[in-house]
């Protein structure tokens, strides 16, 4: 599958940027998840890059993970299939890559998949540097 990172880690391979690549591949495998969890307890996702939405209310991964990484930054907003807004997370790249997820909705959605799933795979990450 086919993601907004994919042109970035291999553009770093080339030039043999491995830090680039090590931090690139890390915010793919964790946004990857923090999309995954969100489809997986049936939310739907929009993503904002800043100026416009080039998602809105999709259940389609692939569609989600390529507005990824367009820009410096995406908010990725989940909401319950009817249209109530579930929360949201605020995704911004170039730091070290575990800690992509630089903030979210203080609710209790989305604490479940900070701390079930994406703190202990930031914490893996961080340890395997």
């Amino acid at each position: 599958m086919k993601t907004g990172f994919d042109s970035a880690i291999n553009a770093a391979e080339d030039r043999g940027e491995r830090a680039l690549e090590r931090r690139l591949k890390a915010e793919k495998r964790m946004s990857v998840a923090l999309v995954t969890a969100c489809l997986k307890r049936g939310f739907v996702i929009s993503v904002s890059d800043g100026e416009d939405w080039p998602v809105k209310r999709s259940e389609n991964k692939a569609e989600i993970l390529a507005a990824l990484f367009s820009t410096d930054e995406d908010v990725i907003v989940i909401r319950t299939e009817d249209g109530v807004k579930a929360g949201w997370f605020q995704l911004i790249y170039g730091n070290d890559g575990h800690d992509v997820v630089s903030d979210y909705s203080s609710n209790d959605t989305c604490d479940a998949i900070w701390n079930e799933v994406l703190r202990p795979l930031s914490d893996k990450i961080e340890m395997a540097a």
